[in-house]
């Protein structure tokens, strides 16, 4: 069970994972615009599953956080 309950806006039910998922998607942005500078790209083989691997860690946390 989550701490959120159901939210209603402008009559659409939302079940509380969609507000996780906005918000690990608005931290996975911010830390992906923290590592591009870094340079950790040029080590990660396939970027594309890299920055999927992190919004699922992200992700992760967040709902760990919430439950």
């Amino acid at each position: 069970m989550s701490l959120l309950p159901v939210m209603l806006i402008f009559g659409l039910s939302f079940p509380p994972v969609f507000f996780e998922l906005i918000l690990s998607l608005v931290l996975f942005f911010a830390l992906r615009r923290l590592l591009l500078p870094s340079g950790i790209y040029d080590f990660v083989w396939h970027p594309a599953l890299f920055n999927t691997a992190l919004y699922c860690c992200v992700f992760y946390l967040i709902s760990c956080f919430f439950v």
